[in-house]
């Protein structure tokens, strides 16, 4: 079975969630086949506050085993 054979199907879907599900996806692989997709890396600061909550727990558990 192909990937389009598999989208084809679950676009055909009787499961209201799974249909809405792969049409976006469609949707999605379609623009990006256009060249219309934009693209973006990750950057440092959109990682920040992610950071700052695991520096935190790190933090805190050097302490509690520590001490």
């Amino acid at each position: 079975m192909t990937q389009k054979n598999t989208i084809q199907e679950n676009l055909d879907s009787q499961d209201d969630f799974i249909r809405n599900l792969y049409t976006d996806l469609d949707s999605r692989i379609q623009d990006f086949e256009k060249g219309s997709a934009r693209i973006e890396k990750m950057k440092l600061g959109d990682a920040k506050g992610t950071l700052f909550i695991v520096s935190a727990i790190v933090v805190y558990l050097v302490v509690v085993i520590a001490g």
